[in-house]
């Protein structure tokens, strides 16, 4: 649990120098974007002309082409990773570097149909990037791939942004190079079950306080998952826009960074009033922390258990840290710990939402 808030400040001063979204995009409109050429995937600013921009981790985009290459227009405030499959493939890393550039999605393909997706991996503290063009190809983009029928929402800190999955020790610190939110528990299970999956990640973040503070001093979860672009207040997300067949909620690993967390209890309380206003009849999850141990993870359990009052809130203890399978940097979960985490999920999630078989 290291305390990224530094590191965040220190971004979202660069975030804030970023030109408008709608100065940046340039020459194409959303309406070249979405629905008609690519299917924007996560939350979205696209209230300028022109823009499509975000910030939270697992932000993608997805098209259909006729062709043997295809281009994109990204501008960033800064130096941010992506991820690139093309046909459902393996990924290649994009890094996409300040301003705003043409970037090479891919060239060379066989001539025929594909589907491109392009993944932000780097957190929303890394800055704001913007779609700022349709995909360009060589070849003719055809309709955009149609949105799985299934949806799920994760709300939750660095174990869900992926901080750390790719590190092969735990002395590793941060590094874009070793964080992947398409290796962590939620996008393991959302692939398993065939759903789509939308990540309100942060790490360091908590529901009543963050690491590093001993009262809140940065925005909570309570706070930012409301927000379309993580570093901004405004534009609120309208909840209308997405739909899910269930909310994961797995917070509390900062707000027990002391051992203990004396205002969890309430703020969750609180948290989940609210959620289920914007969500009502749809399930909720609450996932102890793998992170945790000892007698923080007994009283982060007792308070997820004690909300778990009725039938549409469940308690979730997907499973722990296991030494023997390793950490990730700064002792968090590897890619072996999270896939165990995530097919727990989905077993879960297969039982509950009937998506077995």
């Amino acid at each position: 649990m290291r305390n990224v808030w530094l590191l965040s400040a220190l971004v979202l001063l660069a975030a804030c120098a970023l030109e408008s979204p709608g100065e940046l995009a340039g020459e194409k409109g959303v309406e070249d974007l979405e629905p008609a050429s690519a299917r924007l995937i996560g939350r979205f600013d696209v209230r300028e002309s022109g823009s499509a921009a975000f910030t939270w981790p697992g932000s993608a985009m997805a098209f259909r082409f006729s062709g043997t290459a295809a281009s994109l227009k990204i501008q960033s405030a800064g130096r941010v990773r992506f991820q690139v499959t093309v046909d459902g493939g393996e990924g290649a890393d994009l890094w996409v570097s300040e301003g705003l550039h043409r970037y090479e999605l891919v060239s060379g393909l066989s001539a025929g149909e594909h589907t491109i997706r392009i993944t932000r991996l780097g957190e929303s503290f890394e800055g704001t990037t913007v779609f700022a063009s349709a995909p360009e190809v060589e070849g003719r983009l055809l309709s955009p791939p149609t949105a799985p029928q299934r949806q799920l929402l994760f709300l939750g800190d660095s174990i869900t942004a992926g901080y750390g999955v790719e590190g092969e020790t735990a002395q590793c610190p941060y590094a874009q190079e070793t964080s992947n939110p398409l290796l962590t528990y939620a996008s393991v299970a959302a692939d398993a079950l065939d759903a789509e999956a939308h990540l309100i990640a942060w790490s360091g973040i908590g529901v009543w306080r963050s690491y590093g503070e001993d009262v809140s001093e940065q925005p909570t979860l309570i706070e930012r998952r409301r927000r379309t672009l993580a570093l901004e207040p405004q534009p609120q997300w309208d909840v209308q826009r997405y739909r899910p067949d269930a909310v994961m909620i797995a917070i509390g690993t900062n707000d027990f960074w002391t051992g203990s967390a004396p205002g969890y209890h309430n703020a969750m309380q609180s948290l989940l009033a609210q959620l289920r206003t914007d969500y009502p009849r749809v399930p909720f999850y609450l996932i102890a922390s793998p992170m945790l141990s000892a007698e923080a993870r007994e009283s982060q359990v007792a308070v997820l258990q004690s909300l778990a009052n009725d039938n549409n809130i469940h308690f979730l203890d997907l499973g722990k840290i296991e030494p023997e399978e390793g950490y990730g940097c700064d002792y968090h979960p590897n890619v072996m710990t999270q896939a165990r985490l995530g097919h727990n999920l989905e077993k879960v999630l297969a039982r509950d939402l009937g998506w077995g078989g």
